[in-house]
């Protein structure tokens, strides 16, 4: 059984979270998280996917700023992709920010990630760019309306 929770970075699970984004999402770019990665996360908000075991297998961060929120990064565990766990999870980041009045929220998708957020409902909202030195999009979803 996996449940959704929000966390803090004092929270145990907090360092689980980055360890796991820092192998789905850094690691395999050649790359590792960095302080200034993590620099404010204490001020964004992050649900963790966390399995019977207490692992957390799953996560997703939005920030949030004067121009609206913003998903920052979505990881899930290679072995528990294709079950729903990425949508459970933006789907509960859609309610923090629709809870906080904000009609919209962006994104930076990885192109090879595009066609998951389509699905969900986002839609394209710039040309592709370079970010951590791969194609990226910027997406954008409207919550209310």
């Amino acid at each position: 059984m996996i449940t959704y929770r929000q966390i803090s970075t004092h929270d145990p699970e907090y360092a689980q979270e980055k360890e796991l984004r820092n192998r789905v999402l850094r690691m395999p770019l050649g790359l590792t998280l960095s302080e200034q990665d993590l620099r404010g996360e204490d001020r964004q908000i992050h649900v963790a996917a966390v399995d019977e075991r207490g692992a957390v297998i799953g996560c997703v961060l939005v920030a949030f700023t004067e121009k609206g929120a913003k998903i920052r990064q979505i990881a899930v565990e290679k072995g528990h992709r294709g079950r729903g766990i990425g949508t459970k999870l933006m789907t509960g980041a859609e309610q923090i920010v629709r809870d906080r009045n904000l009609g919209s929220v962006t994104l930076h998708a990885r192109q090879t990630a595009r066609r998951f957020f389509e699905k969900l409902g986002y839609r394209l909202a710039s040309d592709v760019f370079t970010e951590v030195t791969i194609p990226h999009v910027r997406m954008e979803k409207t919550l209310f309306g």
